[in-house]
């Protein structure tokens, strides 16, 4: 593309009186649309900052626009096998052994949830990690690599907090990375009971 002496965009290209009509209405279209002379389009949904958006697209908060740092194609396919499959992806960043695991949920028939808080105990990470940083990252096709739904821990991040226990979907990941708090505040929130 490149710019028209009217201000406009203009393609170049010759094409038979045919196909012209078709192709025309649709290149005006699309420049119509768009807000700056040859910008891209700002698609409603899509923006971070739209009204009604509580939640931040992975990859966005930063001004990036296309996948986070958590995810690669690995990664990716882990999830989508888990969305086919009825589980979850669970992601520790620490964990030399197993980094990616897939996890089954149990049958949506049994009418049984598993919580963030039962994974991170039932699989052994925090008896192996002891403090941890959690993210649930929810599979939306509005966003790649998933919905950012931060999970709040207690002071000493071996808690997590009652009001971000999710119930775990399947194609969920949970990306988990140990804490970086110091000994000495788990001994004191763990003596003061927090």
């Amino acid at each position: 593309m490149c710019p028209s002496p009217k201000g406009g965009c203009c393609v170049g290209l010759d094409l038979p009186s045919s196909a012209s009509l078709p192709f025309a209405l649709v290149l005006s279209i699309l420049l119509i649309g768009s807000s700056v002379g040859c910008s891209a389009f700002n698609l409603p949904g899509f923006s971070p900052g739209e009204p009604g958006a509580n939640y931040v697209a992975a990859g966005i908060a930063g001004g990036y626009r296309g996948l986070d740092e958590t995810m690669d194609a690995d990664v990716y396919q882990k999830v989508r096998q888990a969305q086919a499959e009825n589980s979850i992806v669970l992601q520790v960043a620490v964990d030399r052994d197993e980094p990616v695991r897939v996890l089954p949920l149990p049958p949506e028939s049994s009418g049984r949830s598993v919580f963030v808080s039962n994974l991170l105990k039932q699989t052994g990470v925090l008896q192996k990690f002891g403090a941890v940083n959690a993210v649930l990252y929810r599979s939306s096709p509005q966003a790649i690599g998933g919905i950012r739904m931060e999970v709040r821990m207690n002071e000493s991040h071996t808690v997590v907090l009652p009001e971000s226990d999710y119930a775990l979907k399947p194609g969920d990941r949970l990306y988990v990375t140990k804490s970086e708090i110091s000994p000495i505040q788990t001994l004191v929130s763990q003596a003061l009971g927090i």
